[in-house]
């Protein structure tokens, strides 16, 4: 557990910016201003992590990735309805040519509502 800890730790000093805590929930809800947004915006989570989708507002949303080819990849089989938890997405880690996990971000949006916008930062697994 304490080397897990001190890797955090030395992600956020190497960074220079306090990275988000590890994380494995994202709600979807409405702000106090009415728009509806994805909390926590950025979140952390280990490659092959688990990520809990719970949708607190009364339309469904779908999650995912726009490709460059104008596709888009849903992170979830089905979108999420009304106040329901997803299924779960697990970002896999990637691999570098000598075969080491790498960080890497996943910017991503809602396929029905295109200003709903969050960020995950897919962190090497200890």
């Amino acid at each position: 557990m304490k080397l897990i800890w001190a890797i955090v730790l030395l992600a956020v000093f190497a960074c220079g910016e306090p990275t988000p805590p590890i994380a494995g929930r994202i709600v979807i809800e409405k702000s106090p201003s009415g728009a509806v947004r994805f909390r926590p915006p950025e979140l952390v989570a280990w490659a092959g992590d688990q990520i809990h989708w719970f949708n607190d507002t009364p339309e469904p949303h779908d999650p995912g990735v726009w490709r460059k080819d104008g596709k888009f990849v849903s992170f979830l089989e089905e979108p999420i309805t009304a106040g329901s938890t997803s299924a779960v997405f697990s970002p896999f880690a990637r691999i570098d040519k000598a075969n080491n996990q790498i960080a890497f971000t996943i910017q991503y949006t809602c396929r029905r509502h295109r200003n709903e916008k969050g960020v995950i930062q897919v962190v090497p697994t200890p």
